[in-house]
C-alpha cells in the first residue's frame, strides 16, 4: 500500500513546562500564583504564549504540564478570570471550572497524572492538553516522561519544549514573514535537538561590550552568574552555505556548552587562567565561534527518537541542561547507537519498527541489529567510535530583545517594560497606554492628580494617590498606593496596600502586604507575616 503524501500526525507539538513556582521571584510568586501566571503587560505569561497570532499558533497540538497542587492554571485557561476575557479579545462564554473539566486520561499507577483536553478559542483547530504531574515529579525530564506515559503525543511527532515563563517580544523573523519557531518545527532531517539562543550582547557608545554589571545601568538586563555559559558554535563554510537552499540547514552546530562557573572554577587555588577544551572530533566544519553573550532560554526542539531516549534512559538523566544536552552534544558524531548504549539498542529498534513509516525505515535499518550481533560489535570497535547514523545538535539564534525568561525579579521587570513599549495586540482591551513614557494602566484603576509614571504597569482596579512618582514599577491588581509615594524598580503584589509618603527602591511587596506610611526602604522584600516597626510601637 502506497503511503499518503501528507502526514496523518502533527509535525510538531509544543510542550509548555509550567510546574515550577518560581523561587527567584519570591515573594511575588505563591502557590496560588506561580510564575507562569504573573501578568506581563497585563496578561499572564501562559496566555501570551497561547494567544492568537503568537508563535505557538503554528502548533496544532499544545501540552501544558502543571504542578500537582496547581489550582489556578486551568481556571485561567478556561477564562474564569475577567481579565483573560479582555486580554483574549473573545466573547464571554460559559466554560467549565476545574472540577468539572472532563479528564482525558488517568494513569493507573503510583506516578499518575490527570489530564484535560481543551479546544483553543484563539487558534482555529488547535488542541490544548493540560497534564497535572505527580507530586514526586522531579525536574523537566521526569515531566516529559509523564507526558510520554499519557500517549497523548504521537510517537512520530517532534516536540518543542518551552518554559511557562517565556516571553516573546518579537514574534517573527526580520522580514516579518516567518514565525520565529519555524526552524524548530521544520528542522533538517539529521537534527536531534535545536536549542534557541538569544544574543544578549550590549555595547556602549564606543562599541565596546558592556559587562553584566553595567547593563542594568544602561537600561538593559544583567544576567546572574548562574545563567552565563560558554557556548561554542560551528558555522558552515561559505561554500557550504551557498549550496544550501533551506534556512534550517544553515543553523550552526553546538559543539560546546558549559556554564561559566564550571569553566572558570579554580579548584586547585592556583589562580591559573580558565581553559576551554573542545575535542578535535567535533571540529568538522567552517568557523568556530565561542561566546558568553548567547543566552539559553530553555526552548528545545527534540526529534522523535530523542523522546524515546528520555523514556528508556532512566538513570543519570534528570535535567535537560545538565544531562540530556551534554549527552547529545558529546555523542552527535558517534551516532544514535553510542547515545542509547548497548542496553537501549533493542528498545530503539522496537520503537523504530512500530512508529517509522515503511518508506522512511531505511534511515533506521542499522538499528534492527541486536546488541550482540557481529555488525554492532564491529561498529563499536571502530577507532573513531562512529556508526552510520550521526546526528547534529543545532542552535537557533535570535537577535537581542526577541525573547527572554521572566524568571527573576530583574528579568520580570525588564519583560514588563519591553512588552509595554511594543504595544502589541495582546494588551487588554480598555487599557490606557502611553507610548512616550511606556506606561500601561488596566481598566478599573483610579489615578490621583499630578502623578508621574515611566516604564510602569498598573493592574486592574488599583488606586493611586496624588503626587506619586513611579519609575520601572509593576503594580498588580487591586493594590492601593497612598499619596506622595516614590517607587522605583519595585514590584507591588496584588491586594497590597502602601501607606502615604512611602519611598521604596528595588523592593518587592508580596500579595496582601500592608506597608505603613512614611516607610523608606531599598532592596527589601516584604511578605505577609513580616512585623513592621510601626506595628510593635507602644
Amino acid at each position: 500500500m502506497t503511503p499518503p503524501f501528507f502526514t496523518t500526525y502533527p509535525r510538531a507539538c509544543a510542550v509548555i513546562l509550567a510546574s515550577s513556582k518560581g523561587s527567584r521571584l519570591f515573594p511575588i510568586t505563591t502557590t496560588e500564583r506561580p510564575k507562569h501566571l504573573l501578568p506581563v503587560a497585563g496578561v499572564p505569561s501562559i496566555l501570551r504564549l497561547l494567544r492568537r497570532q503568537g508563535p505557538l499558533s503554528a502548533f496544532p497540538q499544545v501540552v501544558i504540564t502543571i504542578a500537582a497542587d496547581d489550582t489556578q492554571t486551568i481556571s485561567t485557561l478556561v477564562g474564569e478570570r475577567d481579565d483573560f476575557q479582555e486580554a483574549a479579545g473573545g466573547n464571554k462564554v460559559d466554560k467549565p471550572p476545574l472540577e468539572r473539566a472532563e479528564p482525558l486520561a488517568t494513569l493507573q499507577s503510583d506516578n499518575h497524572a490527570s489530564s484535560w483536553k481543551f479546544v483553543s478559542n484563539q487558534v482555529q483547530g488547535q488542541v490544548i492538553h493540560v497534564i497535572k504531574l505527580s507530586e514526586d515529579c522531579v525536574g523537566p525530564i521526569d515531566a516529559l516522561r509523564q507526558v510520554e506515559a499519557t500517549k497523548i503525543v504521537d510517537a512520530r511527532t517532534r516536540i518543542v519544549v518551552l518554559p511557562g515563563d517565556l516571553v516573546f517580544l518579537k514574534e517573527s523573523t526580520a522580514n516579518g514573514s516567518t514565525n520565529v519557531l519555524d526552524p524548530l518545527i521544520r528542522p533538517s532531517s539529521n537534527a536531534s535537538c535545536i536549542s534557541m539562543l538569544v544574543d544578549v550582547l550590549e555595547q556602549d557608545e564606543h562599541g565596546n561590550a558592556l559587562k553584566e554589571s553595567a547593563k542594568a545601568k544602561k537600561g538593559g538586563l544583567s544576567r546572574d552568574e548562574e545563567d552565563i555559559e560558554y557556548i561554542a558554535l560551528s558555522f558552515p563554510s561559505k561554500s557550504w552555505v551557498e549550496n544550501s537552499y533551506t534556512t534550517n540547514e544553515r543553523l550552526p552546530q553546538i559543539i560546546l556548552k558549559k556554564s561559566k562557573s564550571e569553566i572558570e572554577a579554580d579548584e586547585d587555588m592556583t589562580g591559573s587562567t580558565a581553559k576551554l577544551q573542545i575535542p578535535k572530533a567535533r571540529l568538522r566544519q567552517g568557523e568556530v565561534v565561542i561566546r558568553t553573550e548567547w543566552s539559553d532560554v530553555h526552548v528545545y526542539s527534540f526529534a522523535p527518537w530523542v523522546r524515546q531516549l528520555i523514556v528508556s534512559r532512566t538513570k543519570n538523566l534528570s535535567s535537560i541542561q545538565e544531562d540530556l544536552l551534554p549527552l547529545l552534544i558529546a555523542r552527535q558524531h558517534r551516532g544514535k547507537r553510542a547515545t542509547f548504549g548497548k542496553a537501549g539498542l533493542e528498545v530503539l529498534a522496537e520503537w523504530t519498527k512500530e512508529n517509522i513509516d515503511e518508506e522512511n525505515r531505511g534511515d533506521f535499518s542499522s538499528l534492527s541489529y541486536p546488541s550482540h550481533s557481529p555488525t554492532n560489535t564491529q561498529n563499536d570497535a571502530l577507532p573513531t567510535g562512529q556508526d552510520d547514523e550521526p546526528y547534529v545538535v543545532q542552535a537557533l539564534i535570535l537577535p537581542s530583545k526577541s525573547a527572554l525568561r521572566a524568571n527573576s525579579i530583574a528579568a520580570y521587570l525588564f519583560a514588563c517594560k519591553e512588552a509595554v513599549s511594543t504595544s502589541d495586540t495582546s494588551l487588554p482591551k480598555g487599557s490606557r497606554w502611553n507610548g512616550k513614557f511606556q506606561t500601561l494602566t488596566l481598566p478599573g484603576t483610579t489615578l490621583g492628580t499630578k502623578i508621574t509614571m515611566k516604564s510602569t504597569t498598573v493592574g486592574a482596579n488599583c488606586q493611586l494617590g496624588d503626587k506619586c512618582r513611579l519609575n520601572n514599577v509593576v503594580i498588580m491588581d487591586n493594590a492601593i498606593i497612598g499619596e506622595g509615594c516614590s517607587l522605583q524598580n519595585t514590584i507591588i503584589g496584588h491586594d497590597a496596600k502602601i501607606g502615604n509618603n512611602c519611598s521604596l527602591s528595588d523592593c518587592q511587596v508580596g500579595p496582601g502586604m500592608e506597608i505603613p506610611s512614611s516607610t523608606k526602604e531599598k532592596g527589601e522584600m516584604f511578605m505577609v507575616g513580616d512585623v513592621m516597626e510601626e506595628e510593635i510601637m507602644l
